[in-house]
């Protein structure tokens, strides 16, 4: 019997690295988009009621500078953390934080061993991250945003299942 597409890991290596190839293109497309030129910084300026009058071209192409690298790196961000949003949807996310944490993104087990909505062990939440995400290796699952503790969740479960949630992975 053949296997199906959402168990067959060559499949499923190949969808993953459509997705991460699509979710590439589009952060350099919004990187490019998030680009501020100095008159696009005036216009926010005034929008704003900053008084730019007394600032000089480069102040103001230093600031449309800074503007474009901070959003250039938030989208850069946010498209990789969304390398595996193919791996479980909303709702699947939502029944497995509730049946974890009653959707409680703070939420630390009695011992404190298991830490954040998706109640991670810390060494499982290092070992995902040291192959995923590296930047939020050392963090503690319980104090990362929700938006993290989604990601990294999605990541274990396109590892391995609902085995790392023994009772509620089966739920979802």
């Amino acid at each position: 019997m053949p296997s199906t597409p959402s168990t067959n890991p060559t499949s499923t290596r190949r969808r993953s690295r459509r997705h991460a190839t699509r979710a590439a293109l589009v952060a350099i497309a919004l990187v490019v988009l998030a680009a501020c030129s100095p008159a696009q910084m005036r216009t926010w300026y005034d929008s704003q009621g900053i008084d730019h009058s007394q600032m000089s071209e480069q102040q103001v192409a230093d600031a449309a500078q800074v503007a474009t690298n901070y959003w250039a790196m938030v989208f850069a961000e946010n498209a990789e953390l969304a390398k595996f949003d193919w791996v479980l949807d909303d709702a699947q996310l939502y029944r497995l934080r509730w049946c974890e944490s009653t959707d409680n993104y703070s939420a630390v087990s009695r011992t404190g061993s298991f830490r954040g909505a998706y109640q991670f062990h810390r060494g499982t939440w290092d070992s995902v991250a040291r192959q995923h995400f590296p930047r939020y290796v050392g963090l503690d699952p319980a104090s990362a945003a929700p938006r993290v503790q989604d990601a990294m969740t999605r990541a274990l479960w396109s590892m391995t299942g609902p085995r790392s949630w023994p009772v509620c992975g089966y739920r979802v």
